[in-house]
């Protein structure tokens, strides 16, 4: 591996454990709902790292990490989508009141998830140090190309594309879990893409955010149904609660359905191919280039006072008038004669010709 890469996954490892540490320490203190999911994306940033270190250089202690990783994530799953949930109940509370039963039911659930998750997070980021830098010190001496593992993944991606069936929601979910794991691989070799669009990573972001607003519409719909099947004792009807996020959640898949090909705009289809961002470039260019012959098409045909006189011959059907001078101002005022004399008159002889174009020649170099 040549030194700029083996660098640039150092600083990334080195990063990315740095940021999970703080994330934990930070939500040891307060579990609102931004540290949590600040919490789970760092922590599903380092198992990127972890899987783009395991296609050059698997080993057990890599997936030991994989493991303890996706562990933490799983427990953090439920109380980060009840939080959500809360978040969005509670906007909805003066739109929607027959949402206040399970506003509060969603609250009573998030202090057990706490409780549980308190627990839980001690012992984040106490083995993922050692084996990540073996991983690094394998590799060294390898020569890797830094955008396979992103070719794999963003693979994956277009294979679950091409399966999304709208009347099916779980393929679009499954679309989302694999596109993460793209993006999250694109950020560690983002600094060797010079030349990429500058709005590029808040384009990917924002289409996951379509995809995940699917997702959290769906939570709350199926956490809605189990909460109604249960035996309650406020009685309130929550029908026009589940109406209104059915509603909400098709046009969520609608404008998905919209935008689903933008994802061929993020990377290359194929290793070989040039990325999107360098086809448009190359595009552009060959457009201007073309402007210029066009140009030069339509001005090919010289004028006739631009054309060179090669020989003594007098160009045909070419006659360089004299400039006037007082006799021929003379002359207009005498009597016309007739048509056959005017035509020997004003015919000029091949000497006056050959004169008058050199004259011409001579006043165009001046």
């Amino acid at each position: 591996m040549d030194v700029t890469a083996l660098s640039l996954l150092t600083k990334t490892a080195k990063t990315r454990l740095r940021n999970l540490r703080a994330q934990a320490k930070l939500c040891r203190k307060q579990f609102s709902e931004e540290a949590v999911h600040d919490l789970r994306v760092a922590m599903r940033r380092l198992l990127a790292l972890v899987d783009f270190l395991n296609f050059f250089a698997a080993s057990p202690a890599l997936r030991k990490v994989r493991r303890s990783l996706k562990s933490h994530l799983d427990a953090f799953d439920a109380l980060r989508d009840t939080q959500v949930m809360l978040l969005e109940t509670g906007q909805r509370l003066t739109q929607l009141p027959e949402i206040e039963p399970f506003h509060c039911y969603l609250q009573k659930t998030e202090k057990r998830l706490l409780r549980r998750a308190q627990k839980d997070i001690e012992d984040v980021d106490n083995i993922y140090s050692k084996p990540i830098r073996a991983a690094l010190k394998s590799v060294e001496e390898m020569p890797v190309d830094l955008f396979s593992p992103v070719d794999d993944a963003y693979h994956t991606v277009l294979s679950r594309l091409a399966m999304v069936d709208a009347a099916n929601v779980a393929t679009i979910h499954r679309v989302r879990i694999a596109f993460k794991r793209f993006r999250y691989s694109f950020e560690i070799v983002q600094p060797l893409l010079t030349d990429m669009p500058e709005d590029l990573p808040a384009q990917m972001h924002s289409y996951q955010t379509l995809m995940g607003e699917i997702q959290d519409a769906e939570v709350l719909l199926r956490t809605l149904e189990e909460y109604t099947s249960r035996t309650r004792k406020d009685g309130a009807d929550l029908t026009p609660v589940r109406q209104f996020y059915e509603q909400l959640h098709r046009e969520r898949v609608d404008v998905y359905l919209q935008n689903m090909d933008r994802v061929h705009s993020f990377w290359r289809a194929t290793p070989d191919a040039l990325f999107p961002w360098q086809e448009e470039a190359g595009a552009r260019l060959a457009s201007v280039e073309e402007t210029p012959a066009e140009t030069d098409t339509l001005c090919e045909e010289p004028t006739v006072a631009e054309q060179p006189v090669v020989s003594g011959d007098a160009p045909e059907e070419v006659a360089t008038p004299t400039p006037p001078d007082a006799d021929v101002s003379a002359e207009s005022e005498a009597p016309q004669p007739d048509a056959e004399m005017t035509e020997t008159a004003q015919a000029p002889s091949d000497g006056d010709e050959f004169a008058s174009a050199i004259s011409q020649e001579e006043e165009d170099r001046s």
